[in-house]
């Protein structure tokens, strides 16, 4: 069976080095060298030379990445920037416009090696709309991307700000799918209080429910704001499950009923309307059954894709080995049973209709038995068509390869 992941990130390779060497003037500004002792390895470099983390070659190197894929099952990926690596901090149209560039022709140039394997989304410089567009058709008609992928809020605006509308118009006429994920806002707030609750520290809140939020935010402003319903044919899919939107939906529904004067100017879709009428999706990677079948029953398996956050540890497979419970660093299991899952995957050991539950459940052997009376027994349960779906065809929709 076809397997397409379509939440994966890719790091600029280390031969980008020196070519981006004038834009350390930016404070946000990261770039990628090589280790300089391990060959398999890159450092992750910010502004003022220091090593922010160390990289694995699967994070550059499309070759590392193929074997990974087919120790996994996976037949497609979708390749996109690192959030932090696209330029929304940038002012400078010239300088904004370069790097994205740079970071667009690096992953195609992975594409064009493994054109049967990965397929690649780009970065736009969304600040500024003119150089933006000019990219937007060098993606389609150069170099053969379909789509890009967007930040949930780029330089502190919300999506629904009018400077990014025309971007999105001409994604929709050309037929280019558009990838959010989260960064910026609640992960990195200014306020001082929100910033000591979202510190990094204080139980990884940044990524675990930060990152949640700005979906979450980010399907609002592109409802709320109309962009959803004036463009319904834009095919967008909202990252890690749709973050907390899914949740929301009701929510977000009744208070417009409430107090409809708060909603004068925004769109008349309301939430379900949106998700009925207009090109929206998420991937799957929720890290719960549950939460997997409350996303199934919202968004059906046609606007749902398979997806795993690949090659960073929210996405890592099988981190822990089942035997020693230890992860390829040496770090110990903090639980008692380890997953042995890829979590974007889940869908792959979810029971048929038909299938022994208390078999399926041996894959979900992490979630302690006291938690499986009742109605929690009941795993969501997918047909071989809900299945292929959900791995293959929602994604070659969302992406226009069918």
């Amino acid at each position: 069976m076809e397997k397409w992941d379509v939440h994966t990130h890719t790091t600029l390779s280390p031969t980008t080095y020196e070519s981006l060497a004038r834009f350390t003037s930016y404070a946000d500004f990261v770039r990628i060298r090589a280790h300089t002792s391990k060959p398999c390895c890159a450092e992750m470099v910010n502004s003022r030379g220091e090593v922010l983390r160390v990289i694995e070659e699967n994070a550059y190197d499309g070759a590392a990445r193929l074997k990974e894929c087919d120790a996994h099952g996976v037949t497609m990926q979708v390749l996109s920037p690192t959030p932090m690596m696209i330029p929304d901090y940038v002012d400078n149209e010239n300088d904004a416009a370069e790097i994205c560039k740079i970071l667009n022709d690096d992953n195609a140039a992975t594409v064009a090696k493994f054109s049967d394997r990965f397929t690649a989304l780009g970065a736009l410089p969304m600040l500024h709309p003119d150089a933006a567009l000019r990219e937007l058709r060098r993606l389609k008609d150069d170099l053969g991307m379909h789509g890009i992928e967007i930040n949930s809020n780029i330089g502190g605006r919300d999506l629904d700000d009018p400077l990014f509308f025309p971007v999105f118009e001409a994604a929709a006429e050309m037929g280019m799918a558009i990838f959010v994920h989260p960064w910026g806002g609640f992960m990195e707030p200014q306020e001082e209080t929100l910033k000591k609750r979202m510190n990094a520290k204080n139980g990884w809140r940044p990524w675990l429910i930060g990152m949640t939020t700005e979906t979450a935010l980010a399907f609002d402003a592109m409802r709320r704001g109309g962009v959803h319903e004036r463009l319904p044919h834009l095919r967008v899919l909202y990252a890690h499950g749709g973050g907390a939107f899914p949740a929301l939906l009701g929510r977000l529904e009744h208070g417009a009923y409430c107090r409809s004067d708060l909603f004068a100017e925004d769109s008349k879709k309301d939430p379900y309307q949106t998700l009925r009428d207009c090109g929206v999706y998420t991937d799957s990677l929720v890290h719960s059954p549950f939460a997997f079948g409350m996303l199934l029953d919202t968004m059906g398996a046609g606007r749902i894709a398979a997806g795993s956050d690949y090659p960073y540890p929210l996405g890592e497979m099988e981190p822990f080995d089942t035997v020693t419970k230890k992860d390829q660093l040496g770090n110990d299991c903090p639980y008692d049973a380890v997953k042995g899952l890829y979590p974007g995957h889940m869908v792959e050991h979810l029971p048929a209709p038909d299938a022994d539950l208390e078999q399926a459940w041996k894959n979900f052997a992490w979630i302690d038995a006291k938690d499986r009376d009742g109605n929690l027994r009941n795993l969501p349960r997918l047909t071989e068509a809900q299945r292929a779906r959900i791995l293959s065809g929602t994604a070659k929709e969302w992406l226009g390869f069918e």
